[in-house]
């Protein structure tokens, strides 16, 4: 019997089966949730703080304010597009069809 076809049981050693691929991470959706209704419950008071620390620092504001956006909007992948500075050249040919 081979190690794959083998299941766990205490003892040997062997890792179970996992969570299936593209399932999201209980603890980490659960938390998601949470930190939602955190900001969610108190956005009043959120925003009388932020109003707040602006006053005496606005850049300090603003850093605060995209950093908590970062929890609830993903941030977007860079791309890079690379353009080739030397033309590119591209033949075409054509021939007769054949019969199928």
């Amino acid at each position: 019997m081979t190690l794959n076809k083998r299941r766990k049981t205490i003892g040997t050693g062997l890792p179970g089966p996992g969570r299936p691929a593209g399932t999201p991470n209980r603890m980490t959706t659960e938390m998601r949730e949470v930190i939602a209704v955190l900001v969610t419950d108190n956005a009043p008071k959120l925003q009388r703080w932020l109003d707040r620390v602006a006053r005496t620092n606005p850049k300090a504001a603003v850093d605060i304010y995209v950093r908590m956006l970062e929890f609830v909007a993903p941030k977007m992948a860079r791309h890079a597009v690379v353009v080739p500075t030397e033309p590119q050249v591209v033949t075409v040919c054509w021939r007769e069809p054949t019969d199928l």
